[in-house]
């Protein structure tokens, strides 16, 4: 049986009020993850918007979160899908949801950042046409890859 899924997007207000979900989201997404790094920062970004992809029961599969770096750069900063839900596309879908949405709101690029050992998010984001820009390093000593992709 088809799993029924659906992409809600969400703006401004809307993205801080969903914090703890978020936060929760988070845990169940990334290894070690600090829950400050979220809370810190997420009410602090300029018009956040949240691509959240459901399941059964209204059950939370995965997300993308982006804010605006410019009037034409939307910067997707976090995303990922649980565990069980993983190999289905399902992080394919918010993508292309997001760069839709971005489209339709007038950004002409989209720019992330990732770690040099994320492998998987470097190919998939080359895969749907990011090309790497730069790198930095950062706080921890980390490499950090910067990609970046055309709208138009």
């Amino acid at each position: 049986m088809t799993q029924t899924r659906k992409i809600a997007a969400l703006t401004g207000d809307a993205v801080t009020a969903k914090a703890d979900m978020l936060a929760e989201l988070c845990a169940a997404v990334f290894d070690d993850f600090d829950s400050a790094y979220l809370s810190e920062r997420l009410p602090n970004l300029v018009s956040p918007v949240l691509h959240l992809m459901t399941g059964e029961e209204e059950h939370a599969l995965g997300f993308k979160l982006g804010y605006q770096r410019s009037p034409s750069l939307l910067y997707s900063w976090l995303g990922g899908v649980i565990p069980r839900a993983r190999r289905q596309d399902i992080a394919g879908e918010l993508m292309r949801a997001q760069h839709a949405w971005a489209r339709a709101h007038h950004y002409t690029h989209i720019e992330t950042r990732t770690r040099a050992a994320n492998n998987a998010m470097i190919i998939r984001n080359l895969k749907s046409g990011f090309s790497i820009t730069g790198h930095e390093i950062d706080s921890a000593g980390c490499a950090i890859v910067i990609q970046r992709i055309a709208l138009v």
